[in-house]
Order: structure tokens, then C-alpha cells, then sequence
């Protein structure tokens, strides 16, 4: 109180609320069985890549347990979970992932990424993917 008997208003940061859920308990899960090492040198990346193949693929093993959700969907799946803080993946890279598109191998031609947009591009290069022949 101030001296005139008012209350002093105190501001605090503003939260944000996610849900847990069971992501502590699949993370545990995924590092005790080492899913992310198994896949990881299975399928290298490049040393400047933000994630790595196995990251992706934990986070999309935690989707697949706690609240299934088709691939165009799990950016806005892990923005409402606490994936970022779990996992420590960034929302926004899972939704550049899931706006990709492969064009199957046909007629002698290898597969290909048509013209990914420059957020697409950028995490390609990040993973050490070419669009003119990803793996």
C-alpha cells in the first residue's frame, strides 16, 4: 500500500500455459532406448544442422502416443504441448517440415523437392538435404 491506503499494482510476466501431458515420460523413454543415436547414425547430418533426423523423429514418436495427428498438423500440435520445452524443438521448423513435398523417382529420374519456399530451402540446408536428391 501506498501512503494515501491504495494497493500498488505489481506486474509479473505473462505465462503461457501448454500441456505436458506424458512427453516427460516418452522423452525419458526415446533417450533410455537411445531412438535418437539409433536413427542419428544411421542417417548423418551435416555439423551446422539445428536438428537432428532422430529429434524429428522422437517428437514425432511423442505425437504419434499422446494425441495423434496427421504430419500437416503437428506444428500446431506441438505449439499447444510443451514440445519446445521437452524436446526443444521449434514449432515453427516442424511445420516447415510437414510443407514439404517429394516428387517420387520416375521415368529414370531420382526424387525431388520442387522450388521449396526460402524457410524450406533454409531448413533443407540446415539437415544437409539437397532437393535436387534427397536421400
Amino acid at each position: 500500500m501506498d501512503q494515501h491506503g491504495r494497493h500498488r499494482a505489481r506486474y509479473v510476466a505473462a505465462s503461457i500455459e501448454k500441456q505436458l501431458g506424458a512427453l516427460p515420460v516418452i522423452a525419458d523413454y526415446c533417450r533410455r532406448l537411445d531412438l535418437a543415436g539409433i536413427i542419428d547414425r544411421a542417417c548423418p547430418i551435416r555439423d551446422i544442422a539445428d536438428l537432428t533426423h532422430g529429434q524429428v523423429i522422437e517428437t514425432l514418436v511423442a505425437n504419434r502416443l499422446t494425441s495423434p495427428a496427421p504430419l500437416a498438423r503437428v506444428a500446431g500440435w506441438a505449439g499447444m504441448h510443451a514440445v519446445e520445452d521437452v524436446f526443444g524443438i521449434d514449432p515453427a521448423l516442424l511445420k516447415a517440415l510437414a510443407r514439404l513435398r517429394l516428387i517420387p523417382a520416375a521415368n529414370g529420374q531420382p526424387p525431388g523437392i520442387p522450388q521449396p519456399p526460402p524457410l524450406q530451402a533454409r531448413l533443407l540446408d540446415l539437415l544437409g538435404v539437397d532437393p535436387t536428391r534427397p536421400r
